[in-house]
């Protein structure tokens, strides 16, 4: 660009003038050009910085819950999305999805299977039973992300349990995309001294919960394993408390 500049000042006479000094016609020149280099600059990293897909860095996402309960039973569904190997490190990897279901029972004595369909697929086996969180476990490769329902049979000893699990999401629930959106906007300043010319810095976690009301846990990971949590009320987007460590 200033070879340009050069070459072009030279042939219309007006690179210097007796005083050895750039002519007023230089100097304008030079002036303007000088405006136009900051203000491409400052676009073009600003583009950068604006182009960051920051929800392709989730390295852990739970985007949907299913519950279901009876005076004796209780059962979870978590729709799963998670990096393996996992590890809290600052770096996304392959990720893959799964679903997770919990299931309360009274005891934990007893046999449990389980089986469900999706979309004409037949699901299921045996549970395994947690005995540090007390409750019955069963996992597998499948994607329910955007089903409102999901009918399990399960069968607990010699007793046959029907339990229609029901989305916790409604709508006016943000997306994960969204809740993601409205953090970038809380926390614009975190987002900004992890992201360059080469992209984010680090890698997320976001979760939705569900107790009374949909929450969003999201957690920004730096490179050296740093966390900076959030809890998120999930129809607001508005930050109900932040942690480091």
């Amino acid at each position: 660009m200033f070879a340009i500049f050069f070459s072009y000042n030279r042939h219309m006479g007006t690179y210097f003038d007796k005083r050895n000094r750039f002519s007023q016609p230089t100097k304008r020149f030079l002036h303007l050009t000088l405006i136009f280099c900051v203000i491409f600059s400052a676009f073009f990293f600003s583009g950068c910085k604006e182009k960051v897909d920051y929800f392709s860095y989730v390295s852990e996402l739970r985007d949907n819950i299913f519950v279901a309960e009876t005076e004796d039973f209780c059962l979870r569904i978590y729709s799963l999305e998670k990096e393996y190997p996992y590890s809290t490190d600052g770096i996304k990897r392959e990720t893959e999805k799964r679903t997770e279901m919990h299931f309360l029972a009274p005891s934990g004595n007893k046999n449990c299977t389980l089986s469900f369909t999706v979309n004409g697929k037949e699901y299921g086996g045996e549970m395994s039973y947690d005995n540090v969180k007390a409750e019955y476990y069963y996992s597998c490769t499948l994607d329910v992300s955007k089903l409102t329902k999901i009918d399990c049979a399960i069968v607990y000893g010699e007793e046959e349990v029907c339990l229609s699990a029901l989305s916790v999401r409604t709508e006016t629930t943000l997306s994960p995309k969204e809740a993601l959106a409205k953090l970038r906007e809380a926390e614009s300043e975190l987002f900004t001294n992890l992201t360059d010319k080469y992209g984010f810095a680090g890698e997320i976690y976001l979760r939705l919960l569900c107790e009374d009301s949909p929450y969003y846990y999201i957690g920004v990971i730096d490179r050296n394993g740093n966390v900076t949590a959030f809890l998120m009320n999930g129809e607001t987007g508005k930050v109900l408390a932040r942690r480091q460590g």
